[in-house]
This record gives structure tokens, C-alpha cells and sequence, in this order.
């Protein structure tokens, strides 16, 4: 009997696999075209804006950030849960979250204006800031209907959402940069990108609601009410990543900041594994109560999978950090950002386990417990940085260094903690002895790139690193049994459905028909 239930859940969970492996391959696409432009734009906004200007527009986007956790208000969380545990409510879910979140995003619009008095923020900062704040309005529409498009695992639409967002503004900031625009312009820019979001998503809300419901207050009441745990922990998360850039705004030159902004640009954009926290995050949700070992597997896999990328990215990030700042920046003007971006990158790799334990966490409806270790994880960050910022600006004029190291310090304690509240069926069962093959197998990448010539283009250099990482650690057997099957099924329908969205975004492929056919 025990194999016969054995059995039904390794079929049900190939499925899952498929799923998860499908809206992955979605947004690879999506991270792909985003990336593309990213990519382009981290190359034009530092080098055109400078230092100062640069570290403008980064305060900005950080206070706005802080403030968007607040219209958010948990939604990516907590809407994508409620629908996929009750998907014939989305339409009631979706106008009781936009009636609330729309009220918090006035209110947010009014707390930073409040809070550029109280900073005597002025003139241009202020001015930028101001810009930037106009964009809550619209993301109290595009959270809520990103996050039901999550909870019924539509994530083509929100994929479509992104990408007229960040190509839209690729393509209107780099001619105004050469035409000589500033913060203002570029922020005003990036305004509108989240506006065709909204509208790219507004478009096709009708094949997740067919009818759209009147605001019942009692369930705006609710949202907000058991809203209040994901709030909480966005709030932490948020400022946890942000608050640094105000504090070196205020104990560092302007142009300190710009170079902490730059650095830690790059860092975001190689958090890969949040695509795949996205895409398992339903699965986790629904699997939770009705299949507790599906749960623990997927959980088990998603690590596994995040460790033997984040010791790669880690290794090539530290070595060439000299390049990659060359590369989008420009090292006369940065070159003070290699140091930045070396010490935010020794802390990936638990980045990279944070995310998903935090997935699994809160899917596991365990959202209190992790938002009291996120509360914790700022008053420990401040105090990091309240010792580190001034210390490293007295000692070397760079107090970005002290942020840098009590961001990967941070990181470590939360995964330490997070770890904790996982099941323990889940801790035991994980391989640690992958994690000893995943270093060993970074060792052997690191020796190769000290013994490729130097004479090497440095691209080449990763690219014979990574082989290397590859090959070792395929030496020592990483999977288990069976496991290649699973994964070659996984690959199998990643590459399907990339193959599919590659076709479908071509000159060849109408728009109008590539919606069509995702929606049937």
C-alpha cells in the first residue's frame, strides 16, 4: 500500500515539476528581455547621470521602495494564497484589495511629502522623489493583479507586464540621456513604464474575472485585517534592503551613495532564484495541507538547486568584479564600486537560500514567525551599519564598505534562524553532503581562473570557470536516484515552453494572437 501511495506521489509530483518548470520557463523569457534592457540601462543611467545625479535617482527609488511594501501591503503573498486556496473568489479578492490598497497609496504619496520636510530634502532631491512617489499610485493596481495572475499560475500576463515595462523605459531613458536629461526626466520615464504594467495587465484581467464584483468594506476590512502579518514582513523586508542607502545619505557624501546604488544594482539583478520562487510559491501554497511530502520534496529540491547556483555566481562575481563595473560603468568613475560589489557578493549564496526559505515559509502559513526574525534582522542591520558606515569612512573614506558587510552578515543570520522554523523532516532529509560537493567544486573553479592566462577576454574565462564547476561536481555524483529522469523531465518542458514564448514574442507572432493562444 505504502509504494502504491509512493508511486501516486512521484507521479503527482512529475506534474508539479512540469508546472513549476513551465512558469519558469516563462519568466526566464521575461528575466531574459528585462535583463536585456537592465543591462543597457545600468550601462547609460551611472555613466550619464555621474556619481551625484546617480545617487539622486537611488535615494528616490530606496524611499519609494520603502513605501511600496506599504501600498503592496503583502499582496504578492497574501492575494496569491487566498486565490489559490478559494480561485472562484478572485473577482470579490480583487476589487475588495484594490479599494484597499489604493487608500494606501494616497496615504503613502502624503507620508513622503511629510518625510522630505522632515529630512530637508530640497531642490532637485526632492523634486526627484516627489516624481518617483507618483508611481504608488498605479502599483496599487499592478501588485493586486499580479498577484491574483499568480495565484491562478497565469504568469505569461504578468511576464507580458513586465516587459512593456522595462523595454518601454529602456527605450525613452537612453535617447533622453544623450539628449542630456537628468534625474527628473529619467524618473518621470520610469513612472510611465509602471503605468503600462498596469494597463498590459488590466487588459486580460477578464480570463482570471469575468465580472467584476462591487467593494464589499467588510472585505476590505478583512484584507487589511489578515493582511497585517504579509504586511509586516514586506515591511521588514523592504526596509531591511533599503534603509542603508538613507543612512549613508545622511553620514556619507552624495557620492558615496551613488557608488553603494550602482553596486547594488548589480547585486539585485543577480538574484536569480526569487523566478523560481515565484513559480513555486503556488505549489508550495496549495500543497501544504493536502500533500505534506510533495511540500517537503519540492522545498528540498528548490535548495538544492539554489546552492549549486549561488556558489558559481559568487565565485565569477568576486573575481571579475572589476570587469562587470568596467563593463556597465566605467571604472574612472566607479572604480570604487568593485570593492562594494565584491563584498555585497560573498553574501550570496545566502541570499539565494533566504528566498527560498522564505517562500516555503510563508506558504507554510508561517508568515508571523518569519516576520519577527525579519524585525529582528533591521534592528541588528542598523546597529551593523551604525557601527560599520562610520568606521570604514574614517578608516578608508568609503563607508559603503560598512553596508556592504552588514548586509551579507544580516543575510546569514536570517537563513540561520529561517532554517529553524522549517519542519524538521524537511532538515533531516536534506542532503547536506551536496553542499560539501557544491564547495568542493567551487574550489576547483576558482583554481582554474588563477591558472587561465590573463591574456584570456575575461567572458572566456568565466565561461571555462563555469565548465569546470560543472564537470567536477558531476564527477561527485550530486543526484540521487532517479533524479536525472526528474530533472531531464523538467528541463525538458523549461526548454518547451522557452522555445514556445521565443516563437510567440517573434516579428512573426501578432500580439494580439500570442494572448489569444496563452489564454485558451
Amino acid at each position: 500500500m505504502q509504494g502504491i501511495i509512493r508511486l501516486e506521489n512521484d507521479l503527482m509530483l512529475r506534474d508539479v515539476a512540469r508546472g513549476v518548470a513551465k512558469n519558469t520557463g516563462v519568466l526566464l523569457v521575461q528575466q531574459f528581455i528585462t535583463m536585456t534592457s537592465g543591462i543597457l540601462l545600468l550601462i547609460f543611467i551611472p555613466r550619464y547621470l555621474g556619481p551625484e545625479e546617480f545617487g539622486r535617482f537611488y535615494l528616490a527609488t530606496s524611499i519609494t521602495g520603502i513605501f511600496a511594501m506599504f501600498v503592496s501591503f503583502g499582496s504578492n503573498y497574501y492575494i496569491a494564497k487566498e486565490v489559490v486556496r478559494a480561485p472562484g473568489s478572485t473577482g470579490q479578492i480583487l476589487v475588495d484589495s484594490l479599494a484597499a490598497r489604493f487608500m494606501f497609496a494616497l496615504l503613502s504619496v502624503g507620508a513622503i511629502v511629510l518625510l522630505c520636510e522632515i529630512l530637508g530634502y530640497q531642490g532637485e532631491q526632492r523634486t526627484v522623489i516627489l516624481i518617483f512617489s507618483a508611481s504608488l499610485l498605479v502599483l496599487a493596481g499592478t501588485n493586486t493583479l499580479y498577484a491574483c495572475y499568480q495565484g491562478h499560475e497565469r504568469l505569461s500576463y504578468t511576464s507580458y507586464g513586465a516587459v512593456a515595462e522595462r523595454v518601454s523605459i529602456g527605450v525613452l531613458t537612453i535617447p533622453l540621456l544623450l539628449l542630456g536629461a537628468g534625474a527628473r526626466e529619467v524618473a518621470a520615464v520610469c513612472v510611465l513604464g509602471v503605468l503600462l504594467n498596469f494597463l498590459v495587465l488590466a487588459f486580460k484581467a477578464r480570463t482570471i474575472v469575468p465580472s467584476v464584483p462591487r467593494v464589499q468594506w467588510q472585505g476590505v476590512r478583512n484584507q487589511v485585517v489578515h493582511g497585517v502579518p504579509y504586511f509586516l514582513l514586506s515591511v521588514f523586508g523592504v526596509v531591511y534592503y533599503r534603509l542603508d542607502s538613507i543612512m549613508l545619505s545622511k553620514m556619507t557624501p552624495e557620492k558615496i551613495v551613488g557608488f553603494y546604488g550602482g553596486a547594488y544594482r548589480l547585486f539585485e539583478s543577480l538574484n536569480i532564484p526569487y523566478l523560481l520562487g515565484i513559480a513555486v510559491y503556488p505549489v508550495l501554497a496549495r500543497y501544504w495541507k493536502d500533500s505534506s511530502d510533495i511540500h517537503q520534496r519540492m522545498v528540498i529540491k528548490s535548495l538544492e538547486v539554489v546552492i549549486i547556483a549561488a556558489i558559481p555566481v559568487t565565485i565569477a562575481t568576486i573575481f571579475f568584479a572589476s570587469n562587470i563595473i568596467s563593463l556597465f560603468y566605467g571604472l574612472k568613475a566607479y572604480g570604487e564600486t568593485v570593492i562594494l560589489l565584491q563584498a555585497l557578493s560573498a553574501g550570496i549564496v545566502f541570499l539565494y537560500v533566504d528566498m527560498i526559505l522564505a517562500t516555503a515559509l510563508i506558504a507554510a502559513d508561517k508568515q508571523r514567525s518569519l516576520a519577527v526574525i525579519s524585525f529582528l534582522a533591521i534592528l541588528f542591520n542598523v546597529g551593523l551599519n551604525m557601527l560599520l558606515i562610520p568606521w570604514f569612512q574614517n578608516a578608508y573614506a568609503d563607508g559603503a564598505i560598512g553596508s556592504a558587510i552588514a548586509t551579507g552578515i544580516t543575510e546569514m543570520c536570517i537563513m540561520v534562524f529561517s532554517a529553524g522554523l522549517l519542519p524538521r523532516s524537511i532538515r533531516s532529509s536534506f542532503r547536506w553532503g551536496l553542499v560539501g560537493k557544491t564547495l568542493a567544486a567551487g574550489c576547483a573553479m576558482s583554481g582554474s581562473i588563477l591558472l587561465l592566462p590573463g591574456a584570456i577576454p575575461w567572458i572566456i574565462r568565466v565561461g571555462l570557470s563555469l565548465v569546470t564547476y560543472c564537470g567536477v561536481l558531476w564527477l561527485m555524483k550530486p543526484l540521487e536516484p532517479g533524479e536525472d529522469r526528474f530533472l531531464r523531465d523538467q528541463a525538458s518542458a523549461a526548454v518547451r515552453t522557452l522555445s514556445s514564448r521565443f516563437r510567440k514574442i517573434s516579428p512573426a507572432a501578432a500580439p494580439a494572437e500570442t494572448l489569444q493562444r496563452d489564454g485558451s
